[in-house]
């Protein structure tokens, strides 16, 4: 009896086992990244004040977070560095003015935030592949 038991106690083991394997296991959640209000607050805070000076610092203090912790974690959320967004932003608003308007390129290059238009145009060509007078002209 005992040996019958323990056959089909192994049986159920083998069966269980080889029915569990093909089902696939979830994947893992990611964990950390700033959490979603925040998220929300400080790109509404970018957009805003695209066009201000704006420092790592200022954004950490609109989270709520250290600078440090706030860079790592705003990593984690969107994939790029707060820098790197952030000049992603400014060039997108450069593009948007560009093809809309006839403002001069030092005058969109300051409402989009950059220093001067040579600022604008080392970070456009280097985002865009061309200089923000081409895409203009490819764009009217």
């Amino acid at each position: 009896m005992r040996r019958e038991s323990r056959y089909l106690r192994g049986l159920v083991l083998i069966y269980i086992r080889s029915a569990t394997e093909s089902v696939p296991t979830p994947a893992p959640q990611a964990r950390g990244g700033l959490p979603p209000g925040v998220t929300r607050r400080v790109l509404e805070y970018v957009e805003t004040h695209l066009s201000e000076k704006m420092d790592l610092a200022v954004l950490a203090g609109v989270a709520g977070f250290s600078v440090f912790h706030f860079a790592r974690e705003f990593k984690q959320t969107a994939g790029v560095t707060p820098h790197f967004y952030l000049l992603r932003k400014r060039v997108q608003r450069a593009k948007e003015m560009l093809a809309q308007t006839d403002l001069s390129l030092s005058e969109i290059a300051l409402a989009a935030g950059f220093a001067d238009q040579s600022h604008l145009a080392r970070h456009f060509r280097r985002m865009v592949g061309s200089t923000p007078r081409e895409f203009r002209w490819s764009h009217r």
